[in-house]
């Protein structure tokens, strides 16, 4: 977030922890996680299936709620 904020060259930046997203935010840092970067990339074609990603982080230790997730798969018409 410092680098980000010094330098201001970045366009975005990818944090999933909350508070940390809500300072970044505070910052004027535009801010997403990693089920929003999944999702820019299903609507740009860069994968096929938001679902079977998420699927393979949970087994990997990913954790995600069942509500965000159920939220996520909607806003990609998986669910």
């Amino acid at each position: 977030m410092i680098l980000a904020q010094e330098h201001r060259k970045a366009d975005l930046i990818i944090i999933d922890d909350n508070a940390a997203k809500k300072t970044a935010k505070y910052l004027g840092l535009t801010v997403t996680g990693t089920l929003g970067i999944l999702i820019k990339a299903k609507q740009a074609g860069v994968i096929e299936s938001v679902a079977s990603v998420i699927a393979e982080m949970k087994r990997k230790g990913f954790y995600i709620s069942s509500e965000l997730e159920k939220i996520v798969l909607e806003q990609v018409d998986e669910l």
